[in-house]
């Protein structure tokens, strides 16, 4: 945990010095690490602040509502601010000039590690505080959630900045067209309402959290590099996460989703795929590295469909990750080799890719049925495992000239190797695109190629054939 120290930077301002008094806790706010809770803005009341060491991050300040105090209701928003790359605070307060009085502290130059950029988010009453300082002060941006306005006094409140209204589509204690109303006649307003969702946004389903990755991404606004843990779908309302790079200039730009292997059962989204990141990177791709639910819990045919449902995030999410929906690749290893190439010959409405990069995957599980080592993993993948399910399920029987290109990547030293040549060969017979990669004496799995400059080749190569089949 940060101490109070390490969130101050005192600086003279005239005769002021802009340092913070004691906290009356010493163990943060025990919500997330390195905040601190009870610093006194004024005699009456109080604020928690979160403004950690390092780069100075854009500021938060987070207006409860007319039920709970800084620390409830409020506090999921704590660790969504920081994710986001903000720093955050949240008041107590009596009316919307205490506020005021809680913001000036804040600004006081040198307190805290802030830049100069500040949104206001105000949830329930407190949304009203918010617009009305927002229409007065320096802001960059306000967003609310679960506003509760007093429609007669929309003009009163009525901002310029860009502003976002979060709101239960199902609220029965306001009514969710006033807020959408006057949200449409804000000159730089989106409003945003959730399906299903009553008036407490703390009480909102996990099928209804995708509010959080609206809001993630609406602060974040033009960020480029690294987006961390953003859940692009939630299967018995488990988050399943994925990374997104994002990378300077304009776009829009091409795409890989990277799936990582691990033999259905293991890994996650930055086990074994790590090293086609930094390239991927460097030539000017986006890309997205997510988790997927795994065996024994599912079985290959949900895998294939948290696959299909990352494809259909980034695609629908375009606009965010500056990216062109119809130059999107798909990337898998082992296992996942398997996943993406079967996930090629099965196409479905808003999941359709341009092209797959597949590391020695494996694409006929019939031979399992003949293999002791292999036939033992068959039923903790497929809860029926006949021949016609096996099939069903193997790339190579769904070989055809319909499929997006295919890379395939393989050593020559995995065991992997035959079945490689297999799918190859039946690729070629139907005038399927495709190309074939072969890394001379490399095992099984990428990152056990890491060290050797005589593999390392195969970056280049798959750079520049997925710049040739999605353009740069």
């Amino acid at each position: 945990m940060l101490s109070l120290l390490a969130l101050a930077v005192p600086l003279l301002v005239g005769a002021q010095t802009c340092a913070l008094p004691p906290a009356e806790g010493q163990h943060g706010d025990f919500i997330l690490p390195g905040a601190v809770s009870g610093l006194s803005y004024e005699p009456a009341y109080s604020l928690d602040a979160y403004a950690p060491a390092g780069e100075p991050r854009p500021a938060a300040v987070i207006i409860h509502g007319g039920s709970g105090n800084r620390t409830t209701h409020v506090n999921q928003l704590f660790p969504l601010l920081a994710d986001a790359g903000f720093a955050w605070f949240s008041a107590d307060y009596g009316s919307a000039d205490d506020v005021s009085k809680a913001i000036d502290y804040i600004r006081c130059p040198g307190r805290f590690n802030i830049t100069s950029r500040m949104v206001l988010i105000g949830n329930d009453s407190g949304a009203a505080v918010a617009l009305d300082l927002a229409r007065r002060g320096n802001f960059e941006a306000v967003v609310t959630i679960s506003a509760r306005l007093n429609t007669a006094q929309a003009d009163d409140l009525a901002t310029s900045i860009r502003s976002l209204m979060i709101q239960g589509a199902a609220d029965d204690e306001v009514k969710p067209d006033e807020i959408a109303s006057f949200c449409q006649h804000l000159p730089n307003c989106t409003y945003f309402p959730v399906a299903g969702a009553i008036h407490d946004f703390e009480n909102w389903h996990p099928d209804q959290w995708y509010w959080k990755e609206e809001l993630r991404a609406w602060l974040r606004r033009d960020q480029r590099g690294l987006w961390k843990d953003v859940a692009y779908s939630r299967p018995g309302g488990r988050d399943l996460l994925m990374d997104a790079y994002v990378p300077d200039g304009k776009g829009p730009f091409p795409a890989v989703i990277i799936v990582h292997g691990g033999g259905w059962e293991a890994g996650d989204k930055i086990t074994y795929v790590s090293p086609v990141f930094a390239p991927l990177a460097q030539a000017g791709f986006a890309w997205f590295s997510i988790d997927y639910r795994l065996t024994p819990y599912v079985h290959v045919p949900e895998q294939l469909e948290d696959v299909r449902n990352a494809v259909r995030f980034v695609r629908l999410h375009a606009g965010w990750f500056h990216v062109d929906p119809n130059r999107i690749a798909l990337l898998g290893e082992s296992a996942s080799g398997h996943l993406v190439a079967q996930l090629a010959s099965m196409p479905c409405a808003g999941c359709e890719v341009q092209a797959v990069v597949s590391f020695y995957g494996v694409y006929n599980f019939e031979r399992w049925k003949n293999d002791p080592d292999f036939k033992r993993m068959l039923p903790r993948m497929f809860e029926d495992q006949s021949a016609a399910t096996l099939r069903r399920y193997s790339p190579l029987f769904h070989a055809s000239a319909r499929l997006p290109p295919i890379l395939i990547v393989q050593g020559t030293g995995d065991e992997l190797y035959p079945g490689t040549e297999e799918y190859a060969r039946r690729l070629g017979g139907v005038h399927a695109r495709h190309d074939l990669i072969l890394v001379e004496k490399a095992p099984h799995g990428m990152e056990n190629w890491e060290g050797h400059p005589e593999w390392m080749f195969y970056k280049a190569r798959m750079v520049k054939w997925l710049e040739e089949n999605l353009g740069r």
